[in-house]
């Protein structure tokens, strides 16, 4: 089963389109641009630094010192252990939403690397919140379930219906988390007054025209899902890249980190067009 698993993944990844990554070389020399400048100069004395990359690092003739884009204390790199190209190629996967078993085939790592590695750049995310506006689509949802070990939790979010901007926070637990005052300071937290919010019938949503706000409502246990598709659109692309991430698994420790992703790939999508534009 493994070796089937496998096959089909080599398959899937021979049929997308995989980019031609530059040398080892050329990738190291672009993250030394990233860190030291594009003149890649000494922090210390800002004298030009000289190559070694046989033994990778960077030597300033000056004050006689190496450095290292990846020991500079100043980089988020630090410490790292995998090469250049390596880094390129587990960013790429990232932003394509590649499985992690693609990942290890792909970039020659171990699970655990591939698994460190991606939280590390949803760490290193810029902040994607922003104040939304207009037509927004508002709903809840439940991660984990009743029986499960894990703790249960309820993220809410809301999306322009024009744009696809979107908003989340995880507001609770199975009990507190879509409770009347939650659910209104994350609409004002989120969405401009004067917007109008279509959500479904839930009651916590009911005095939102109190707080400035249009609001409409349609009885989902009625069959009546009318403007609230991409509402429940996140939903379904949120879970299903979980569950390929970690082998059918929602891990909802790491939840707040993958509501981070979802805001800067909805708001920011600029960041996952290539690995140097998310550098």
């Amino acid at each position: 089963l493994r070796d089937v698993k496998q096959l089909s993944t080599e398959r899937t990844l021979r049929m997308s389109n995989i980019p031609n990554f530059a040398s080892n070389k050329k990738c190291w020399r672009l993250i030394n641009k990233l860190v030291f400048g594009e003149e890649v100069s000494c922090p210390l004395c800002g004298c030009e630094l000289q190559e070694n990359y046989l033994s990778r690092y960077l030597w300033c003739k000056i004050c006689r010192k190496k450095l290292r884009a990846t020991a500079w204390h100043g980089s988020w790199l630090y410490g790292m252990k995998l090469s250049s190209k390596q880094l390129f190629k587990l960013i790429w996967c990232w932003q394509n939403r590649k499985s992690v078993e693609a990942a290890i085939l792909f970039a020659g790592v171990s699970y655990p690397t591939v698994a460190r590695w991606f939280s590390r750049f949803r760490e290193n995310l810029p902040d994607a919140a922003t104040m939304l506006e207009g037509l927004i689509q508002a709903d809840e949802s439940y991660f984990s379930k009743l029986k499960s070990k894990q703790a249960t939790y309820i993220v809410t979010g809301a999306i322009e219906q024009d744009t696809g901007r979107l908003a989340l926070r995880i507001t609770g637990g199975f009990h507190d988390g879509r409770s009347q005052d939650v659910l209104e300071q994350f609409i004002q937290d989120s969405v401009k007054p004067g917007s109008l919010i279509i959500t479904d019938k839930w009651y916590g949503y009911d005095e939102l025209p109190l707080l400035g706000y249009e609001h409409e409502s349609h009885n989902h246990s009625r069959g009546d899902f009318a403007n609230t598709n991409k509402a429940e659109l996140i939903w379904s692309v949120a879970k299903r890249h979980m569950r390929k991430l970690y082998g059918q698994r929602i891990l909802t420790h790491q939840l707040e980190e993958l509501c981070k992703e979802w805001m800067a790939r909805a708001n920011r999508p600029k960041l996952f067009e290539d690995p140097m534009t998310y550098l």
